[in-house]
């Protein structure tokens, strides 16, 4: 089986992503397979390979999209499918399959007029959380405390975007990351809130900080919390997803389902090293 992986330069800036990569192709050759890290080439030798695995940013106006349909359209098994990409790509989107599944979330409101924006900032409360609907990595969420700071706010997403969200804040020390593979969980973590933040990638004293990750053996999450981080990426489909989840007063509330998570050696994979041949037995399936 030979396994192409669409890799971009820009998305591996720190070195636990490129040992993941390493450790992936190692895990593949050890298996039994052919393993090739490609760049965009790969939309020209698609026929030489059985299946492709993005580890790229996956949106519908990028690459790593284009990528994943021309392998669905060969034949070939692809981690992430081009739906998931769609779907995971307009945080609307995913609301609406979460909602229509009954998936716990915070309280979110979609707003498409300035009109509506303080009647429904009201319902929710100050301070309240404003996302872009293609939003990713924390950019284009903020948090607006007060109905000047939200009005700025939402004037200024609303450039890019015909609606945004509008989302109860919950305030916690961490957002649980569940892996999940074919509709099962794979991997856990906790990705912590940064000292003087409140996003996993915030701006402290105009610093970019991210979280730490502090990683979880499956066999110790709470029961419900991995059912619940399940059920939230069967909502999408049946690829790889990184479902992000709080905890508050006692109770978990879905806040995100990314495809294409992030996969960082001695971060993810610290608790569950098996997540490699789990993801390469799947591309060989």
């Amino acid at each position: 089986m030979r396994i192409g992986c669409f890799v971009e330069s820009y998305n591996f800036t720190q070195r636990q992503e490129v040992q993941a990569l390493n450790i992936f192709s190692e895990t593949a050759k050890r298996m039994g397979h052919e393993f090739e890290l490609k760049g965009k080439e790969i939309l020209q030798e698609m026929d030489r390979f059985d299946s492709v695995f993005i580890r790229a940013t996956t949106d519908p106006l990028f690459t790593a999209y284009t990528v994943s349909r021309l392998a669905e359209e060969m034949g070939k098994k692809v981690i992430d499918d081009s739906e998931s990409i769609r779907i995971c790509s307009n945080k609307i989107a995913v609301y609406y399959k979460l909602k229509k599944a009954n998936i716990p979330m915070p309280e979110t409101k979609i707003v498409y007029s300035l009109d509506e924006l303080e009647q429904v900032a009201e319902e929710l409360g100050y301070p309240v959380v404003v996302k872009s609907p293609n939003s990713r990595f924390s950019l284009y969420v903020e948090k607006a405390n007060n109905f000047l700071e939200l009005s700025k706010i939402v004037k200024r997403f609303m450039r890019r975007s015909k609606a945004v969200l509008l989302q109860e804040f919950m305030p916690t020390p961490f957002d649980w990351r569940i892996g999940v593979l074919g509709g099962e969980a794979i991997y856990s973590c906790k990705y912590l809130i940064p000292k003087g933040g409140w996003r996993i990638r915030d701006y402290v004293g105009n610093k970019k900080v991210w979280g730490d990750v502090i990683a979880i053996k499956l066999e110790n999450l709470p029961k419900r919390l991995k059912i619940l981080a399940e059920d939230a990426a069967r909502c999408i489909g049946d690829g790889l997803y990184g479902i992000d989840i709080k905890e508050y007063n006692g109770n978990y509330y879905v806040i995100e389902v990314n495809d294409n998570p992030t996969i960082m050696h001695g971060c993810e994979d610290s608790k569950n090293p098996e997540i490699y041949e789990k993801i390469i037995e799947a591309l060989s399936n």
